[in-house]
């Protein structure tokens, strides 16, 4: 039984199994019809039209404009990316099917509706427009995603559990995980030029007008309708030009700082010192992280049972002379 070939994104890694792919083949001009197949999986079948649109939605996702623009073995990792996804997505339909799993009506009105209404007026056509993808398409797409995700959630996510000893054991093995660093609470405020900061530092010197007032009418940073309040926040947070804001006392005012955009003033407010995390604090922390683990794990090995137990043949020959 063919077994699925497992790579990693992009070109980054090529092994030596996917270069045996880029041999004389990739120079051959002959044309596989858009109905030939490519490859089989449990009597469904792959044909090159379906791999050529995969590899097409793959350029997409990548920002790769011309094929011409990767090497041979690039072309290849993109091939058998797309192929992988293709029956990856054909076993989990057929087992969707076998294991009743539907998307009601109802369920998927509610998430279109909920994805459409995150774009403002005509945005979401436009989107499809610029990125060249069909309304119909989109939705059957969008509607298989959901169908695959409950799936997913129902057979192999729902078996993920983490009990409150592995947290506490994890938590008690990972203490260096759980430092919060010292943090400061700040008023920022930004402008475009030299002279507004400079008269900004005027009117603070007087005394005429509090920070908070000042980034409230002068602040082009989304929180200057809060006074500048950037909340409290830990070094290596924010961009490493206002690392001297840790220096300052609580009440001090920066001295101007200049970074691409713009000039930025800055008011520690308070200081937090850096702490151990309690296990409760911790928590929901570890929960997360560690079911995460767990779905990914479980999921791997249910995946890698679906594959072995399917009937899959890769038509390599084929394979090699899709462009």
């Amino acid at each position: 039984m063919d077994k699925l070939i497992s790579y990693k994104p992009r070109w980054f890694f090529v092994s030596a199994t996917l270069l045996i792919l880029a041999c004389s083949q990739g120079n051959l001009v002959e044309t596989i019809r858009d109905d030939t197949v490519v490859a089989e999986i449990n009597g469904d079948t792959i044909t090159g039209k379906e791999l050529r649109d995969e590899v097409n939605l793959l350029m997409k996702q990548f920002r790769v404009n011309d094929l011409e623009d990767l090497s041979e073995e690039e072309k290849h990792v993109l091939k058998i990316n797309g192929l992988n996804r293709i029956i990856k997505n054909i076993l989990l339909n057929m087992e969707a099917v076998h294991s009743r799993v539907v998307v009601t009506r109802k369920e998927y009105k509610n998430a279109l509706n909920a994805v459409k209404n995150e774009y403002q007026g005509d945005s979401f056509n436009k989107y499809l427009e610029v990125e060249g993808i069909p309304l119909d398409a989109w939705e059957n797409k969008f509607k298989n995603n959901m169908l695959i995700k409950k799936l997913i959630r129902e057979t192999v996510n729902n078996k993920a559990l983490v009990s409150d000893d592995l947290i506490k054991s994890y938590y008690e093995n990972h203490q260096a995980e759980f430092q919060r660093g010292e943090r400061v609470r700040s008023l920022h405020i930004m402008v475009e030029s030299e002279g507004e900061i400079r008269n900004i530092l005027k009117l603070l010197e007087s005394e005429k007008k509090d920070f908070s007032v000042l980034a409230q009418i002068h602040s082009l940073g989304p929180e200057g309708s809060m006074g500048g309040d950037l909340g409290y926040f830990e070094a290596g947070q924010m961009p490493e030009e206002f690392d001297g804001v840790f220096k300052l006392k609580i009440g001090q005012v920066s001295d101007t700082i200049k970074t691409p955009y713009g000039h930025h003033l800055f008011k520690v407010i308070d200081k937090k010192p850096a702490i151990q995390m309690t296990f409760a604090e911790s928590k929901n922390i570890i929960y997360n992280k560690l079911l995460r683990e767990k779905q990914s794990k479980a999921f791997e090995g249910w995946m890698l049972k679906l594959k072995n137990k399917s009937d899959i043949k890769i038509k390599y020959d084929v394979l090699a002379k899709i462009y």
